[in-house]
């Protein structure tokens, strides 16, 4: 971790493993924006993923078909089929 952080290799949105850094440095803007939109009358949607290890167990044609079995449609089930499309994680 020191020398990533010496070397400026993490880009500043990384708050995981980061000393003085945790999950609600990323809430606490998406809850500004979300009162922003609320206070003008303007919908926000958010999509979370949760990555870790996911790639071990993951049945990307499920994942697709729970999507499509839910209603999901337009450009998020496509960008999701792109991201899981070829992907390939080693350790």
């Amino acid at each position: 971790m020191w020398f990533l952080e010496q070397n400026k290799i993490l880009i500043p949105e990384q708050s995981g493993f980061r000393k003085h850094r945790g999950t609600v440095d990323h809430l606490v803007p998406r809850e500004a924006y979300i009162r922003d939109a609320f206070t003008h009358k303007q919908h926000v949607v958010a999509v979370f993923f949760d990555f870790e290890k996911a790639y071990d167990m993951t049945w990307k044609y499920g994942i697709l078909r729970h999507l499509k079995d839910c209603g999901i449609k337009g450009h998020l089930p496509i960008f999701i089929q792109n991201y899981l499309t070829n992907r390939k994680f080693k350790l």
